[in-house]
């Protein structure tokens, strides 16, 4: 809620030399002058003061920072105090108690960083540069967190919006014409730059670190495609219920493969579900937001794509064929390839063999140390989604340009969430929900 003023430690969890405590909001000079004895003036500051809670007085530092001129937008008090964790608590507690009647609350994980979005003080790609650079692994990660923060991968990808939009333009320029016509567009004049364009969408894709989800995961993939064997053969035990009929399982079953790891066996799609089969995928989608990523499973004997996986926002831990005993692993379908591209692993595996389990155990395994942070996953679902209808469109060239300009607006919505000017709340709170407090 915007109109709130919103309080949290800003600086890390722990003892430290010094601790932060960031206010933001209408409020926020009003709340931190109730323990905060000199007095704050309504301009851009630093004040160095005591510091009254309780029955303590200890001497801090006050900065002021006054709409629009802060990283929220809103006037912004940060104070810099010694980081003592059970001082930040106690203090954060007396915020939190003499501030209600000013409608001081603690602010949510990433609300400083959603407001500054909201407020127009960053992009959603500059918001998630912020994410990398807080979870680079080397400093080639941090090089390219830093070029997402700064926007200047944003603006390469706002300049290939530009060309997009300039292709679909050629595109719809022909439609009123038959081929040999004056106005007719040759499709190689828009087909040479689609290509283009999408490998320079693969090298901005390629930017993002590879996903590290964790913890719990999900499984997706077509009805009877062996989820539920697959859940059994890695827990070694009978967990979830196993029939040959499609749609057997109705219910998510959450199965702890180890302590930090767990499995979530859903429904499958269905090419015509009944009423109640219906009722169980809607609960699978309302219900899938407590996984951290999701395994899509292929059925090696029907190797259909599940419909679910490529619409999940969650990223992919691992592409797993089941019953591979019986046949030869097929290739992978071209839309999973496109979206899986390098980075997700592909497991062959047998239940009723017991083969190929334990690499994919594994990763599991290891996968519950790694967290649930998907840095950079909103952008690289816009980006593989941008992608992906840009090939759909070339597939398409030869059906008709009505196809093709029907998939170039589908890329230039995908491009639209980089930049910032199209943001429904579930992209938003996708990005904010894996910020931490504070951030």
């Amino acid at each position: 809620m915007l109109g709130d003023t919103i309080v949290a430690q800003a600086s890390a969890a722990g003892a430290s030399a010094r601790a932060v405590l960031r206010l933001s909001g209408p409020a926020a000079i009003a709340a931190a002058q109730l323990v905060f004895a000199a007095p704050l003036p309504r301009v851009r500051a630093q004040v160095d003061g005591p510091l009254r809670f309780g029955d303590g007085v200890l001497r801090v530092l006050a900065l002021v920072m006054v709409a629009p001129a802060s990283f929220t937008g809103e006037d912004t008090v940060e104070l810099h105090l010694p980081g003592s964790p059970m001082l930040v608590r106690r203090l954060l507690d007396t915020l939190l108690a003499e501030g209600r009647s000013l409608g001081v609350r603690e602010a949510l994980p990433g609300e400083f960083t959603a407001r500054a979005c909201r407020n127009g003080r960053l992009s959603l790609a500059e918001a998630e540069g912020v994410l990398l650079l807080l979870h680079a692994a080397d400093t080639r990660a941090a090089g390219h967190a830093a070029q997402w923060l700064r926007g200047g991968y944003a603006q390469a990808a706002s300049d290939l919006r530009g060309r997009l939009q300039d292709v679909l333009a050629l595109v719809e320029t022909g439609l009123d014409f038959d081929d040999g016509e004056a106005g007719a567009v040759a499709v190689a004049d828009w087909l040479v730059p689609l290509a283009a364009a999408a490998e320079q969408l693969r090298l901005l894709r390629a930017s993002l670190p590879s996903a590290a989800p964790g913890g719990e995961v999900l499984l997706l993939g077509r009805a009877n495609a062996g989820k539920s064997s697959l859940v059994n053969a890695l827990l070694g035990r009978d967990e979830a219920l196993v029939d040959g009929t499609p749609g057997t399982t109705r219910d998510l079953l959450r199965a702890e493969l180890a302590p930090g790891v767990a499995l979530w066996d859903a429904p499958g799609d269905l090419d015509e579900p009944t009423v109640a089969d219906a009722a169980a995928l809607a609960l699978r989608e309302r219900l899938a937001g407590r996984a951290a990523a999701l395994l899509c499973v292929l059925d090696a004997t029907a190797p259909q794509v599940p419909p679910a996986v490529l619409q999940s926002p969650l990223p992919w831990l691992a592409i797993v064929w089941t019953k591979c005993d019986l046949v030869a692993e097929p290739p992978l379908p071209s839309a999973l390839a496109e979206r899986a591209g390098d980075a997700v692993p592909v497991f062959r595996t047998s239940a009723a063999r017991r083969r190929g389990l334990e690499p994919l155990r594994d990763l599991l395994l290891r996968s519950g140390a790694a967290g649930v942070v998907d840095a950079g996953g909103p952008l690289r679902s816009a980006l593989s989604a941008a992608v992906l209808a840009i090939e759909r469109a070339r597939v398409a060239a030869p059906l008709g340009a009505e196809l093709v300009a029907l998939e170039l607006q589908a890329a230039l919505a995908a491009l639209d969430g980089i930049g910032g000017s199209h943001s429904p709340e579930h992209l938003l709170d996708r990005i904010y929900g894996r910020f931490c407090l504070g951030k």
